[in-house]
């Protein structure tokens, strides 16, 4: 089996699909982590968009990756109408960078964003305590919040009214794509999911 010599470890394709994933997983758990804020792309209108997200809970076992957001926002109604969401992950340290895709699943009134909103700090939870929608046009900056949310670590019982707008969005991965940019030359693997939770992979020209 091929394998690739990566800080003086030979991997090969299995080893790089388990190590993407963990990274990911590290991504989702650690705040400071290069793969905490990855960017999600989508499309609206025959138009792409794409956004930098917080990268909240990964399942690396069922391949599920997912955010929260503002059920009022554009990505939810996007998703509504086109359910396929890229996802791009970089870390300049490693030179490692992760595209995947799949179909997102949207999560309101259910027992996943109840269990996630219990989990929100007051100062996560007060970004949906807008009055108005995201993307609502301004005569001024303005976070669209009150005064009296704009400060940190608010009573968390006053954010409780923010729960009709929070939402979660929900991918399953059906593809990845792994590249290491290298000096000498770079390298790059593809990984195709398959319903059974096994994959395909092969090595791909970068």
């Amino acid at each position: 089996m091929e394998t690739i010599k990566i800080n003086g470890l030979d991997l090969t394709l299995q080893d790089i699909e388990k190590d993407c994933w963990l990274r990911i997983l590290n991504g989702s758990l650690k705040g400071k982590d290069a793969f905490h804020t990855p960017t999600i792309a989508n499309v609206k209108d025959g138009i792409a968009n794409i956004r930098t997200v917080v990268l909240r809970q990964v399942n690396t076992k069922a391949k599920t990756l997912s955010l929260h957001t503002d059920i009022r926002s554009g990505k939810w109604n996007a998703i509504q109408e086109n359910n396929n969401l890229s996802w791009h992950f970089y870390d300049a340290s490693s030179r490692f960078q992760i595209r995947l895709g799949g179909q997102a699943s949207l999560h309101h009134n259910d027992a996943l964003a109840d269990e996630a909103w219990q989990k929100c700090s007051s100062n996560s939870r007060k970004t949906y305590l807008t009055q108005l929608a995201p993307s609502t046009k301004s005569e001024i900056p303005t976070s669209g919040l009150l005064p009296v949310h704009e400060q940190n670590n608010i009573p968390i019982e006053t954010t409780e009214v923010g729960r009709q707008n929070f939402g979660i969005i929900t991918c399953k991965a059906n593809w990845m794509e792994w590249l290491w940019l290298n000096h000498a030359g770079h390298r790059r693997a593809a990984f195709k999911y398959m319903p059974n939770e096994t994959f395909e992979a092969s090595w791909l020209i970068p």
